[in-house]
């Protein structure tokens, strides 16, 4: 996969993501960069407006954050939303709170927004978001209380509260658009924004 991408380019590029589902897709196809955390207050980001865009903003105040912080660097930031309800989904800081919002997802479905910044010295040189339609089954409560007790500590991380690629897997009735997007990274997407660079 390396082959595919400019190696100077790549020694360039720093990744700002702490997400370990990405890190690993990230490992799993064989690409190696340098990765860093954008710890910024997601809830404080301004144009925060309930749509896709969400995802989108959020990902350029990450990449804003360490490019100051990076000088001549390319920073590659992600974020991932859903929309349900017309509501942005932020993530869940307790178990009542995941158990709640599986519960609001059963029988129903919703839409996952992952955007995608490129930054060098806070220039944005790309950006793009990718959406999926994830409509899942109809969840027994007892189902969801004990997936929530069980993986907590894994999917209090999740926007959504689940991870597709676990035990979640069962949730899912249909997903429509990039399943590697609900990972967290549309790698067909990145492949080809990096590819143009």
């Amino acid at each position: 996969m390396n082959n595919f991408i400019n190696p100077h380019i790549t020694k360039q590029i720093i990744i700002g993501t702490k997400s370990q589902s990405r890190r690993r897709l990230f490992h799993n196809l064989n690409l190696s960069f340098k990765f860093r955390s954008a710890n910024i207050n997601e809830r404080k980001v301004r144009n925060i407006n309930n749509n896709k865009y969400d995802a989108l903003n959020i990902a350029e105040a990450k990449a804003s954050h360490l490019s100051k912080r990076y000088k001549n660097k390319i920073i590659v930031t992600f974020d991932t939303t859903i929309l349900f309800r017309k509501r942005t989904i932020y993530k869940c800081d307790s178990k009542k709170c995941c158990i709640q919002l599986l519960k609001n997802f059963s029988n129903k479905s919703h839409f996952l927004y992952t955007g995608m910044v490129f930054m060098i010295n806070n220039k944005i040189i790309k950006k793009n978001i990718s959406e999926t339609k994830i409509s899942f089954n109809k969840i027994p409560h007892q189902l969801i209380q004990s997936y929530v007790n069980k993986n907590f500590l894994k999917i209090r991380s999740a926007v959504g509260c689940y991870n597709i690629e676990g035990p979640a897997k069962k949730f899912f009735d249909n997903v429509d658009g990039s399943f590697y997007n609900i990972i967290g990274l549309d790698i067909i997407k990145f492949l080809r924004s990096l590819k143009s660079i």
